[in-house]
């Protein structure tokens, strides 16, 4: 969580009389520093989220160098610009009005009265406070999540930026995708995501929704409070521009948990989004929501991997056993319960004639020693089918 523009703007009655000309859509944008800019070289240095300030001392001698410098600013994800204005320029160009308002770029005028050193030691000072406020928040929504600590105290912490009554949802980003394996997140991406939601919030006029991230062990942790849920596809969305982005991969995994009531029920929707987060990595989806994993959820959820694999051997083994010397038994069983115990269908699919198909599926039934006539003489297999691609997925990715 950090300092939005625009509360530094309009805090104490604004006495830096700051002006918003431009990008009204962004004005809630995270600062995390204020700079001193009067060389548009330096803006190579900036990570994201920073705000400038400038006299704009070299636009008498060049009329072009804001709309450069706003530019520049913009391709490096700055929050905004403030000009010192009536000294060395007067009146901010119509162009640059323009440009700030199409990309939603913030740019504001404040007064040459007002002296620059003073409004960035008091928006400095601001911003350590925020940072200090983000560790305070950032590890009571741990406590919550984690069912550690004092209740009431990480409640009293959280109720300044949620509803606590009112519905929350988890959603975990995998960051560990660059080519290296290393973890790609960083403030600088959480805070130019949190800037993207600001914006999206501000355009559709979300004022009851509520966004929250921090960095959880290796990932990027989501909370979403009192969010329609016919919002999630544009949230995923956002995610997978931001993330992708600051990636040197494009291999970006999101779980999601379920919506739950309250912030007390808060870790059962981490626990479900860990799960379906677990489960987009292992079959390399980039999307995966708990309620749509199926019996994966049980699957998934399970801590104990030797469990699983001895269960598939004990009903696949006398199958897997007899497939060393007779190719293909494996493979039709499979598909003849994904076709739902059909024979036509089963053999249209493998290219095998009906009859090759039937005499088969009879040997499998001797075999397995189970008449595969119900669902339920069919789940188990299905169960077991699935434990052994979740294992083959484990050591394809090691």
């Amino acid at each position: 969580m950090a300092v939005t523009l625009k509360k530094l703007c309009t805090e104490n009655g604004n006495p830096c009389k700051l002006s918003l000309l431009a990008g009204q859509n962004s004005f809630r944008n995270s600062v995390t520093w204020v700079y001193v800019l009067e060389d548009e070289s330096l803006i190579r240095y900036f990570h994201g989220s920073e705000l400038a300030v400038t006299t704009c001392m070299k636009f008498p001698s060049d009329p072009n160098w804001l709309m450069t410098l706003v530019r520049a600013l913009y391709n490096r994800k700055a929050a905004g610009l403030v000009v010192n204005v009536g000294k060395f320029i007067f009146e901010i160009p119509a162009e640059v009005i323009d440009f700030c308002d199409r990309y939603d770029f913030p740019i504001l005028i404040m007064p040459w009265e007002i002296h620059i050193t003073d409004m960035i030691q008091s928006f400095c000072t601001r911003v350590i406070l925020e940072q200090q406020e983000t560790v305070l928040h950032d590890n009571a929504i741990r406590d919550a999540i984690l069912k550690r600590g004092n209740e009431t105290e990480y409640r009293e912490i959280l109720s300044r930026y949620y509803n606590l009554d009112g519905k929350f949802l988890v959603i975990l980003i995998n960051t560990v995708v660059n080519k290296d394996g290393e973890s790609t997140k960083s403030d600088e991406t959480e805070y130019r995501f949190i800037n993207h939601i600001r914006r999206f919030k501000t355009k559709h006029n979300l004022k009851g929704f509520r966004v929250g991230m921090i960095s959880y062990e290796t990932y990027e942790l989501m909370i979403l409070n009192n969010m329609d849920p016919e919002l999630l596809p544009s949230i995923r969305d956002m995610v997978m521009e931001v993330f992708t982005e600051a990636a040197s991969s494009k291999s970006i995994y999101i779980g999601v948990g379920i919506p739950v009531d309250g912030i007390s029920q808060i870790n059962k929707s981490f626990h479900r989004a860990k799960t379906a987060l677990q489960m987009a990595v292992y079959y390399q989806e980039p999307y995966i929501k708990f309620e749509d994993m199926g019996f994966y959820k049980i699957l998934f959820s399970l801590k104990d991997d030797d469990l699983l694999t001895a269960y598939a051997e004990e009903i696949l083994g006398p199958l897997e056993e007899y497939e060393k010397n007779h190719h293909g038994y494996m493979e039709l069983l499979k598909s003849y319960i994904e076709h739902d115990r059909s024979l036509e269908k089963t053999a249209e699919a493998l290219f095998l004639h009906r009859n090759t198909v039937n005499y088969r599926i009879q040997k499998i039934k001797t075999i397995l020693n189970n008449p595969l006539k119900t669902l339920n003489d069919l789940f188990p297999f299905q169960v077991a089918f699935a434990i052994r691609e979740m294992e083959n997925h484990t050591i394809k990715h090691e």
